[in-house]
């Protein structure tokens, strides 16, 4: 039977600190890895990471390093980067011969290419893998506010074990089948969220945003099915309830671009914190063209934001 008494999770950004801290209660050891010095100190002599997650005590079982190697004897692995980051991080994997599971967290699409995760994953690594992704948003998840994740890989078996290993009484993962329609309503609920910031930055009320979502969501099962995932994924912790927290939440960084570009702004003038959905938004172009779909309201948005096309709430909606 697998087990997991040391968890280590690869970025100790904000998500990655939060899970650490979830997991925490459930196994013996949590390693983060970070590329910051300074967040590795504050872990290790404060439990603390000021940077990420301030006022957060974390639990004493979490240490941080910045040897890539130090989690090579992990039992299983998070990668909790950018998505940018992903490939080099499974590069680094393969050089150390990692040979455990490894879980992806990061939402969006290889840009270039428009592949999802796990494609980009099978082309350098053999080891199982599983996604995760839900409505959890770093700073409440870290303070042990209750919130439930889906986890999906080609091994349901592992999805299982590692939800009955991980879950506790406030931080639920729920095994399903379906990695690929969990990854594409992950990466293109950021990019709908950077619709919603539109709606309201223009002030067009709450129903045009439900609208608006609707719509959206209908795309996200469109793609997903010509990817080969299932339209019932949508229906999942990690579809419409992913979709509802980041699209309705002010904490959401993809909002606050949104209102940005409604303000007028562009993306060359933001200066905020990372909203992912710009770079999901980047493969829309590849995506509608590999799959011979329309995508309106995707199209739409990525023309709002890298074609610098003025805003027509009509062709929202």
């Amino acid at each position: 039977m697998i087990s997991f008494n040391k968890v280590g999770i690869i970025g100790a950004g904000s998500y990655g600190t939060a899970v650490a801290q979830c997991f925490s209660s459930m196994v013996k050891e949590v390693l983060l890895v970070s590329d910051n010095a300074d967040v590795t100190l504050a872990v290790n002599k404060s439990h603390m990471n000021p940077k990420f997650i301030p006022e957060v005590l974390l639990d004493e079982k979490i240490s941080c390093t910045n040897v890539f190697s130090d989690v090579c004897n992990s039992d299983i692995i998070f990668i909790a980067v950018p998505v940018a980051a992903v490939a080099s991080v499974c590069n680094k994997l393969k050089e150390h011969k990692i040979t455990v599971p490894i879980v992806l967290c990061s939402k969006g699409f290889c840009i270039e290419t428009g592949q999802l995760q796990s494609d980009l994953f099978e082309e350098i690594l053999d080891n199982d893998y599983e996604i995760f992704s839900g409505p959890s948003f770093a700073s409440e998840i870290s303070r042990g506010l209750p919130a439930g994740v889906n986890i999906a890989g080609k091994n349901y078996e592992l999805s299982v074990r590692i939800a009955e290993c991980l879950s506790s009484q406030t931080f639920k993962i729920e095994p399903i089948h379906d990695y690929i329609g969990l990854q594409v309503a992950g990466a293109l609920k950021n990019v709908l969220a950077i619709g919603c910031g539109i709606f309201s930055g223009l002030k067009l009320g709450s129903s045009a945003i439900s609208k608006f979502i609707v719509s959206g969501l209908r795309e996200v099962a469109e793609l997903s099915v010509a990817l080969g995932g299932q339209k019932s994924t949508i229906y999942e912790l990690g579809g419409i309830g992913d979709t509802i927290l980041t699209c309705t939440s002010r904490q959401s960084r993809n909002i606050l671009f949104g209102e940005h570009i409604a303000a007028g702004g562009t993306i060359d003038n933001w200066n905020g914190p990372l909203a992912e959905g710009i770079f999901a938004a980047k493969a829309i172009p590849t995506l509608k063209q590999n799959h011979c779909l329309k995508l309106k309201i995707f199209s739409e948005i990525y023309k709002i934001i890298y074609e610098k096309k003025s805003v027509n709430q009509d062709s929202l909606l």
